[in-house]
């Protein structure tokens, strides 16, 4: 029998949950918040009051829920005295979290208690009993976890399909399980019959499908990844993989496994052929990030093609490479590498432009001076008045007119603030005298810029890229001999015209497949 609360008039506050993952709900929202206002009338009678209820659609597997936040946040402004919940499982199925999330109401001073499980935090029992259903609540959660992994098992050994995002070609039905949809089959037969027959790449049969006006599951353009899963998946052959084991399935193939196999081995050709496509990391080129197509705004990625022995690198357009719907050209990195390289260097080397630059950047730093000068004479000001008062307290301690408790107190006071107004006015003093740029050093700058690509080809590729993206905010391409540089400092000349970016022969990398 539960005793009934004082007549002071208790501030409550609902917590509701129901889970998404979880398929029959026992309560919903409307029939939690319900229960909940049962048992706080029959607790509180009329010495009550509902300050918020919280609703939460979302796991109790973890605690980033918007509602639950909410609660949280209003229970350190002391908004409410007591939360109420259906079961402890609805702030939490695990122990350790049950436990943070009662030490930080019990911090606020909020009392927490459930309608079906008979503790109160308040209390040392109540807290013991809190936690022993937390324990439950978790090992619960978990039995469930595991019944569901080994029922998802058991019917993938059967050949049924255990569950996901249904591929291309196929609709799931809740009777007849997985059929084949005509329709979008085609498109698998045309992947696997354009891909064996050894003429054409993925990137190629991706531009194929597109000018034909077909489109991937969600409705999207195909680009050379798409075509790549599809190619490589055992779904089409009557096969699933379900926790990295592959299992014989009962919906029906959509391709022969001689034509799978013709296409893996080709796969596994091309792709021990186009190794070189791919770069390591310390390969990592130093203008990705920085170059965009003019064209279609897309950015331009670093590929590379081996033609007669030889290695070359080159950028290209993203959308080009995925999808075929840009014509930009193809990029020779080694040479707008070092084109841009180059321009640095001379641009460091402009001792007009230098000036410039220190000039400019002299008039917007001197342009915060006025605003610093007023601030410093403001916490002159204060200072002065705070250090008055100081003294004010001194002459009445040593005239004995004041006590020397309250006189200590309010003392300590002044001189707390006192050193703060010190503080930051030495602050805003070394940032005033920050304001007034040294001039500069010419012959200290020739002697470092004068080999500035040598320090620059010295060092690994990232930190290139990193002083690059320091001193460049982007690069527009417009052609293979033209390119459009936006520098992160004033007045640079935009526009640079290259010479002959490839060699006259093998204008265009080889394709990876």
């Amino acid at each position: 029998m539960i005793a009934k609360a004082e007549n002071t008039i208790q501030r409550v506050a609902f917590y509701c949950r129901i889970s998404l993952d979880e398929e029959k709900q026992r309560y919903s929202l409307g029939a939690q918040e319900e229960r909940l206002s049962s048992f706080a009338k029959s607790i509180y009678d009329e010495s009550w009051t509902l300050y918020k209820t919280y609703r939460d659609s979302a796991s109790g597997t973890h605690l980033n829920r918007p509602e639950l936040q909410q609660m949280l946040a209003d229970a350190q402004a002391s908004a409410f005295d007591v939360l109420l919940v259906l079961r402890v499982d609805r702030l939490s199925r695990r122990v350790a979290e049950l436990a943070i999330l009662a030490d930080e109401l019990s911090g606020y001073g909020v009392s927490l208690r459930s309608v079906t499980e008979s503790f109160d935090t308040a209390s040392p029992s109540g807290k013991m009993m809190f936690q022993m259903l937390g324990v439950m609540a978790e090992f619960e959660q978990k039995s469930i976890v595991s019944r569901v992994k080994l029922g998802m098992k058991r019917k993938a050994q059967t050949g049924d399909w255990p569950g996901g995002r249904v591929p291309l070609g196929y609709r799931f039905d809740s009777k007849t399980g997985l059929d084949i949809v005509p329709e979008e089959a085609v498109i698998i037969e045309k992947i696997f019959d354009q891909y064996t027959a050894g003429k054409d790449g993925s990137s190629a049969i991706a531009h194929r499908l597109n000018e034909a006006g077909y489109r991937t599951k969600r409705g999207k353009k195909f680009n050379r990844k798409s075509v790549l899963v599809i190619l490589r998946s055992v779904f089409y052959i009557g096969r699933f993989i379900w926790a990295k084991e592959v299992f014989e399935s009962n919906h029906a193939p959509i391709i022969s496994e001689e034509t799978f196999e013709a296409a893996k081995k080709i796969l596994e050709k091309r792709s021990s052929e186009s190794a070189g496509h791919k770069w390591h990391t310390q390969d990592q080129r130093i203008l990705s990030g920085l170059l965009r197509c003019s064209k279609c705004n897309s950015r331009m990625i670093g590929v590379s093609a081996n033609s007669r022995g030889q290695k070359f690198a080159y950028y290209v357009c993203r959308k080009r490479l995925d999808t075929k719907d840009c014509d930009q050209d193809y990029v020779r990195a080694d040479i707008i590498e070092g084109q841009i390289l180059a321009e640095i260097q001379a641009i460091f080397q402009d001792e007009a432009l230098l000036a410039d630059i220190w000039k400019t950047a002299q008039q917007k730093l001197a342009a915060n001076a006025p605003a610093i000068d007023t601030e410093l004479k403001n916490l002159d000001k204060q200072r002065t008045k705070h250090q008055a008062a100081l003294d004010r307290y001194f002459q009445a301690f040593e005239s004995e007119t004041m006590s020397p408790a309250t006189c200590n107190q309010r003392v300590d006071e002044l001189a707390t603030q006192l050193k703060q107004l010190d503080e930051q006015r030495e602050a805003l003093r070394t940032q005033r005298q920050s304001l007034d740029l040294p001039a500069i050093k010419t012959d200290f700058l020739h002697e470092i810029l004068s080999n500035l690509r040598g320090v620059v080809d010295a060092v690994p590729n990232p930190q290139k890229k990193h002083l690059l993206h320091l001193l460049v905010k982007k690069v527009l391409v417009k052609d293979r001999c033209t390119f459009e540089v936006w520098y992160r400092l004033p007045q640079f000349p935009g526009v640079r015209t290259l010479g002959i970016m490839v060699a006259p022969r093998g204008l265009e990398p080889l394709l990876p497949p």
